[in-house]
């Protein structure tokens, strides 16, 4: 992890692979915030001085707001930007340190696999159902539900090549 708020360098083909897909991800992310902020504002304007309110606008933020999340999840896991305990890696020695990251990211890891897993079936179901949301968009529930499988795989790239790096002999 940085202390400068950079993110490491990545030095072999898969690190830099994840790292590109990671910062992808983080610039969707990002985007996706920017679109959250004019939705917001324009709806805000319609309701409060125009008297027309849009319909709709309540459903599309909480879908983009999990888009926002899950695409960028594996930008701030490779950054460091995650959060954690770090009082316990301040008090260990570089060995022990070690190992707490190796189980850290074999965590991300799992998680991100049970997230892929549980995501995909929810994403199966709702297109074999054809589930649609309740509210004005009526937006078949796979599409925002896609997210959290993309999502899952970004997070999981970001943590292999992190713990890539921690095998290189790096501290991701």
């Amino acid at each position: 992890m940085s202390t400068d708020g950079e993110a490491p360098r990545a030095s072999s083909f898969p690190e830099r692979a994840a790292a590109a897909i990671s910062r992808l991800g983080g610039a969707l992310s990002a985007l996706l915030i920017l679109v959250v902020l004019a939705i917001t504002a324009v709806g805000v304007f319609n309701r409060y001085f125009l008297g027309r309110p849009l319909m709709g606008v309540d459903e599309a933020t909480g879908f983009l707001v999990v888009a926002i999340v899950m695409f960028g999840a594996a930008e701030a896991l490779r950054r460091g930007d995650h959060i954690r305990i770090d009082v316990l890696f301040a008090h260990v020695r570089p060995k022990a340190r070690w190992w707490l990251e190796l189980w850290s990211l074999a965590s991300v890891i799992v998680f991100a696999a049970l997230l892929l897993v549980t995501s995909w079936h929810t994403v199966m179901f709702s297109r074999q159902f054809g589930a649609y949301s309740t509210g004005y968009l009526s937006l078949p529930m796979w599409i925002p539900q896609s997210t959290m499988v993309a999502g899952a795989v970004l997070l999981g790239l970001a943590a292999l090549a992190a713990m890539l790096r921690l095998f290189g002999g790096t501290r991701p």
